[in-house]
């Protein structure tokens, strides 16, 4: 039963990265090979995720087939409390903005806090508030 689901979810989940985010065959295997459980998420989680690096990152959709780790991490718990981390340090000029979002993603949760938010709290109070999602990043960047 759990491998017709797993099947089911991932051939589901091609055809959502296919049609839906304009994914070649070759970026949906070249993401299977680089990280396989990526494609057995719940396709309301593939859709939010990909949704959210896509419109709200201003990400295009085949750079996911790359990193396609991103798809299997949280994003309430992980992505989205990082990357409003790195939209405040980005829009004060404090980091790099080639800096790879997906690395930064990979970093365990001490060594991302050390680099990105205690490193700067000095120079911009909320950040850890930003990092907790208790303010509003327009309160912060402006």
């Amino acid at each position: 039963m759990n491998a017709l689901w797993c099947r089911n979810t991932f051939n589901r989940n091609r055809q959502v990265y296919m049609m839906r985010w304009g994914w070649s065959e070759d970026d949906f295997l070249s993401a299977f090979r680089k990280c396989p459980r990526s494609m057995v998420v719940s396709e309301k989680k593939l859709m939010q995720v990909m949704d959210f690096w896509v419109n709200k990152m201003g990400w295009p959709s085949v750079i996911i087939a790359k990193y396609a780790i991103v798809c299997s991490y949280s994003l309430q718990k992980r992505i989205i409390p990082r990357c409003s981390v790195l939209k405040v340090l980005l829009s004060k000029g404090l980091i790099n903005e080639n800096l790879s979002k997906p690395c930064v993603l990979a970093y365990a949760e001490e060594q991302f806090l050390e680099m990105f938010v205690t490193k700067f709290v000095n120079q911009i109070p909320q950040l850890l508030s930003v990092y907790q999602e208790n303010v509003d990043l327009q309160d912060v960047t402006s």
